[in-house]
C-alpha cells in the first residue's frame, strides 16, 4: 500500500490538467517575458504554476510549496485576460488573484512540494520538447515525482511516476500505467546520450566525440530523465554552470531515475541533494545513467576533463 496514494493521485491529475493550459497556449501563441535572471518565461508558465499552487493550497494548505515564477511584475492585465481566458475555455472555476496565487508558498514545513510549471521553457517557446514536474519531499528527501511530457516519443502525452522505495511507472498517451526501468547496456562506445539542447557546455560533446557515442539527442527539459528512466537512451550529462541548480528543475527526475534502477550523481559520484530551493552539488555537473555505466563515464570525465 502507497504511503503517498493520495499525494500521487493528485500530483497525476494536476500535472494532466496543467499540460491541457500549456498546450493551450502553445496553440493560442504565447508572449515572453524576461525574468530578473535574464531567463524567460510565459504568460503559460504563469497559468500552469497558479492552477497548481490552487489546487495544492486547497488539498494541502499545511504543505510547503517551492515553485519556480514569482515575479508577479511580470502579469498585467493583457496577460491576465489571457489566463483567465484559458480557464474559462478549460472548466477551470474559482481562480482570481492571480498574483497571488503566483507567490503562493504555503507554510513553512517538513513537507515541501516543488513545482516546475514548465521545464524548458526555451523549447516550449519554439514548440519543441518540454516537461511539468511536481515533486514532494519530506525532511529534504524527495518522497514522490511526477512528471508530464507532452507528445513524448510520439506518444502523446506521457506521465511519469515515482515513490521512493516502490519504483517508477509511466502512462504512455493515456494508457495505464506499466513499469519501468533503466537500460542494460553495459558498453560505453555504443551508450545512447542525452544532452541539453540550450544549456550545454562544449566539454559534453568532446566527451561523446572521444568515445565515439554516435546515438545523441539533444532537448530541453527533464524530459531527458525520463529517457533514461525508461531505457529509451542511457545517460545524460549535464554540466551546471557555477554550481547554480535548483530543486525543482532535478528531485523529480532524480528520483524517478534511481527509482527506475539507475543512478544520479554529481561529476564526483555523490548523490544530489535538496535543501528548500537549492540543489546541493559538490562538482560541476550532474550525470544520469542506468547503473551499469556511471562509473566508467565518471571516471572518464574527470580524467579527462577535470583532472588537477
Amino acid at each position: 500500500m502507497s504511503q503517498f496514494s493520495k499525494e500521487i493521485s493528485l500530483a497525476v491529475d494536476l500535472v494532466r490538467k496543467a499540460s491541457e493550459i500549456t498546450e493551450w497556449f502553445k496553440k493560442k501563441g504565447v508572449e515572453t517575458y524576461l525574468k530578473k535572471d535574464r531567463s524567460p518565461a510565459t504568460v503559460a508558465d504563469f497559468s500552469s504554476q497558479i492552477y497548481i499552487l490552487h489546487q495544492l493550497m486547497e488539498e494541502f494548505p499545511k504543505d510547503q510549496v517551492i515553485a519556480e515564477e514569482s515575479e508577479t511584475g511580470l502579469i498585467d492585465d493583457h496577460s491576465a485576460k489571457q489566463i483567465n481566458e484559458c480557464f474559462t475555455q478549460l472548466d477551470i472555476a474559482n481562480i482570481s488573484d492571480l498574483k497571488n496565487l503566483l507567490n503562493y508558498r504555503g507554510q513553512k514545513s517538513s513537507r515541501q512540494w516543488t513545482i516546475d510549471p514548465i521545464d524548458g521553457t526555451k523549447g516550449f517557446m519554439k514548440g519543441l520538447k518540454y516537461a511539468i514536474g511536481i515533486g514532494l519531499m519530506v525532511n529534504s528527501d524527495t518522497k514522490i515525482s511526477v512528471i508530464s511530457v507532452p507528445e513524448y516519443k510520439k506518444n502523446g502525452l506521457t506521465i511519469f511516476v515515482a515513490e521512493q522505495g516502490q519504483g517508477a511507472k509511466a502512462s504512455y498517451g493515456g494508457k495505464d500505467f506499466e513499469a519501468i526501468h533503466v537500460s542494460d547496456h553495459n558498453n560505453l562506445k555504443k551508450a545512447r546520450l542525452c544532452q541539453s539542447l540550450h544549456y550545454d557546455l562544449p566539454w559534453v560533446t568532446q566527451f561523446a566525440d572521444k568515445l565515439g557515442i554516435e546515438k545523441r539527442i539533444k532537448m530541453d527539459s527533464m524530459a531527458k530523465f525520463c529517457l533514461v528512466a525508461d531505457g529509451s537512451y542511457d545517460l545524460y550529462i549535464k554540466p551546471i554552470m557555477g554550481f547554480r541548480a535548483f530543486t525543482w528543475d532535478y528531485a523529480p527526475g532524480d528520483l524517478l531515475v534511481r527509482e527506475a534502477g539507475g543512478r544520479v550523481t554529481d561529476l564526483d559520484e555523490e548523490r544530489l541533494t535538496f535543501e528548500e530551493e537549492k540543489c546541493i552539488l559538490k562538482a560541476p555537473g550532474i550525470i544520469t545513467s542506468n547503473g551499469a555505466l556511471h562509473d566508467e563515464v565518471a571516471v572518464f570525465i574527470r580524467d579527462k576533463f577535470f583532472s588537477i
